[in-house]
């Protein structure tokens, strides 16, 4: 049966390939001579196709994860979900008429999505349906803690910096924060996964009320770590591999539709979180918090420690002038949201109105995006 289903998997891998190579091969001598429609059409089938990989990457990192346990199998997901992020941040930087804020508009956007909306679901579907629900205080300190010490000088300090007037990032913060980010997230790795692990665990009470603890399925189990460790980079290389015709493809439909440029990073985040969203909400609505806890403030937390690096990594390598520095509003919803996770997460407890609080700033960022252009 496992041999079936792997079978299976490989036939849907197949699939995706030969979408793939048709997208590049085919689609824009095609699209580029229709109307806007067309566009659109091409935009949809990649968007749909990239979702659907990042779903069987999540899925096989979930397997995987199962298998390893917490911490270590949220950051085995993580890091996959990060990998997605930056083959599409990367493919946005180097794009033909790609703005200088494309990666900051993305990272900026995982954050907001991570923190406030990916969050605030698990708030308010977990306590709809159990209501207060337990997390691990000194995990949910060192997520935030770190959080704004690379956010902060990631996306707030070369705003305000005179080297690099407009939100740029000058010949000497590019190296300072890719060193800090590296060593920041690195330490923090070895405090989750080493003696502190406990930190980033559910209680045992938590443990002992959970309705439905995280099982790996029969067949993930028999199929092996090392076959879905392949499945997972298999998709992921495809994901890889369609990222830069994906961004063609977004910047026209923005260009064309008259779009605010911001709007772009909020469909790549909204791509990279979609999968990782739903198991933050899964695991909340099985009264395992901490879980929840960890996917989300992860996720914000790997975007700034990870995705920053690699960004500027990029810029250094090929000369792409790159603005991070966020703009005011832009920066009080940052610190707001910075506010309000240290509310929500301080007690221990979390509760609904929480998770609304959160969605309502969300909603405010998204006003925003379409309220400046």
């Amino acid at each position: 049966m496992a041999a079936v289903t792997f079978a299976r998997k490989e036939a849907a891998l197949l699939l995706l390939a030969v979408v793939a190579l048709a997208s590049l091969a085919g689609l824009s001598s095609v699209f580029d001579k229709a109307s806007n429609v067309g566009l659109i059409l091409q935009f949809t089938l990649l968007l749909s196709t990239i979702i659907w990989g990042a779903f069987r990457v999540v899925h096989h990192a979930e397997d995987i994860a199962t298998l390893l346990g917490e911490p270590a199998g949220t950051l085995v997901l993580t890091l996959a979900v990060i990998g997605i992020e930056v083959a599409l941040v990367v493919a946005m930087m180097l794009g033909g008429a790609a703005e200088p804020t494309a990666a900051r508009d993305t990272m900026y956007s995982v954050l907001m999505l991570a923190m406030n909306l990916v969050l605030g679901l698990a708030l308010l579907c977990g306590g709809a349906r159990h209501g207060s629900s337990r997390h691990n205080l000194q995990g949910a300190s060192a997520y935030i803690g770190t959080l704004i010490v690379l956010g902060g000088l990631s996306l707030v300090w070369p705003r305000i910096a005179s080297s690099a007037p407009g939100g740029f990032v000058s010949a000497l913060q590019a190296p300072f924060l890719v060193a800090v980010s590296i060593v920041c997230y690195g330490v923090f790795l070895v405090i989750q996964t080493g003696r502190a692990r406990g930190w980033f665990q559910e209680d045992a009470d938590a443990r002992d009320n959970s309705a439905n603890p995280a099982t790996v399925s029969p067949p993930a189990a028999r199929t092996g770590a090392g076959r879905l460790i392949a499945l997972l980079l298999a998709y992921l290389g495809l994901i890889i591999l369609l990222a830069e015709q994906m961004a063609h493809s977004l910047e026209g439909v923005v260009t064309e539709l008259g779009l605010p440029q911001a709007f772009s990073g909020l469909v790549i985040a909204a791509v990279i979180l979609a999968p990782e969203a739903l198991a933050t909400v899964q695991a909340a609505t099985s009264r395992q918090m901490q879980r929840a806890v960890n996917l989300s403030l992860g996720a914000a937390l790997s975007t700034i420690g990870l995705t920053v690096p690699a960004v500027l990594l990029v810029s250094m390598t090929t000369g792409h002038a790159m603005v991070l520095g966020l703009e005011p509003t832009e920066i009080l919803l940052l610190a707001l949201s910075y506010l309000l996770a240290i509310n929500t997460l301080s007690t221990g407890r979390t509760n609904q109105l929480h998770g609304v609080l959160h969605l309502a700033l969300f909603l405010a960022y998204v006003v925003l995006i379409f309220d400046g252009s």
